[in-house]
């Protein structure tokens, strides 16, 4: 019966694993779908400031779309950013080069790579230097050999 138990702890584990994964695979992909919208929302706002600075809309109607677009644009960066460290590259902010995650300088354009702070793998949240868990989801923190 030992072999039995066995079998089952390791079909149990290995069923975690996978489900682990999946899970994963789909808040990546959930990711990729609201960056999708949110660039499709940039597209609009940007639009709609053409056509404001056109119709010489007051000051404050532009200034309100440039602030909307403002946030969109950073909404969109985190995204990008997530998702980059998942595929463990980082994007160059001067000018958008994918690099490896331990570049310093864009090989590109010679920008100094900021090192980010590691987001939860669960919420994408950044996290405290530290932390042993995400303090927006609870997820526990995984160890990495820097």
């Amino acid at each position: 019966m030992a072999i039995f138990d066995d079998v089952v702890v390791n079909a149990k584990s290995a069923a975690s694993v996978v489900s682990k994964k999946a899970g994963e695979l789909f808040d990546l992909s959930k990711l990729r779908i609201s960056l999708a919208s949110l660039r499709g929302e940039l597209s609009k706002q940007y639009q709609a400031l053409g056509e404001a600075v056109y119709n010489n809309e007051p000051a404050e109607e532009i200034d309100a779309i440039k602030a909307e677009i403002s946030s969109v644009k950073q909404n969109v960066q985190d995204i990008e950013s997530i998702l980059a460290s998942a595929k463990n590259s980082v994007t160059c902010p001067a000018c958008g080069e994918k690099l490896s995650k331990n570049a310093q300088f864009c090989s590109t354009c010679g920008t100094a790579i900021p090192k980010s702070k590691p987001t939860c793998r669960s919420c994408g949240a950044k996290l405290v230097d530290g932390a042993k868990f995400c303090a927006i989801c609870g997820t526990k923190v995984e160890e990495t050999a820097e």
